[in-house]
């Protein structure tokens, strides 16, 4: 299989493993910041109202009571009425079996090559006389020649394993 089909089957299985709004519960949107302090041009002073100083952090809801503590399993109801308890959906995982075929591992790649050709022909040449190693005169005459010669051949060496 290609492993981008094993990577999508793989995040599918994850997704399909993850209880969809898991950490989704408690939320809750305040606009304006929860205060009772004008916005605008008009807006006064957040250290004071009038001539009373008040401490800017009660314009803000308590976070502790507005979200449940995750350690607390189960919270009293007459603490937090806005709480109701969930029932659990199980969560069934079922594995599937993930097959990697991997590339041959080693491979060495086709490659041009060369052979050495040779080739070869007989010749008579004439030989002029002279006198020999004994002091003896030998005639002119022809003799045969062989000459060698060749050339490099080129060809192709297929793929193959290490």
């Amino acid at each position: 299989m290609d492993v981008k089909i094993v990577a999508i089957l793989l995040l599918v299985v994850l997704a399909a493993g993850i209880p969809a709004g898991a950490g989704a519960t408690g939320v809750k949107i305040t606009v304006n910041g929860g205060s009772d302090t004008p916005q605008g041009p008009l807006q006064q002073n957040a250290m004071t109202r009038g001539d009373l100083a008040r401490d800017p952090r009660q314009g803000y809801p308590d976070p502790r009571q507005q979200y449940p503590d995750p350690r607390q399993q189960n919270p009293d109801p007459r603490q937090h009425p806005s709480f109701v308890p969930r029932p659990v959906t199980p969560v069934i995982v079922i594995t599937q079996p993930v097959y990697l075929v991997a590339p041959q591992a080693c491979v060495v790649p086709g490659y041009w090559a060369y052979t050495w050709v040779p080739q070869s022909y007989v010749s008579n040449v004439w030989v002029p006389g002279y006198y020999n190693y004994d002091a003896l005169w030998i005639d002119g005459h022809y003799e045969p020649r062989a000459y060698t010669w060749g050339y490099y051949q080129p060809y192709w060496v297929p793929d193959h394993a290490c």
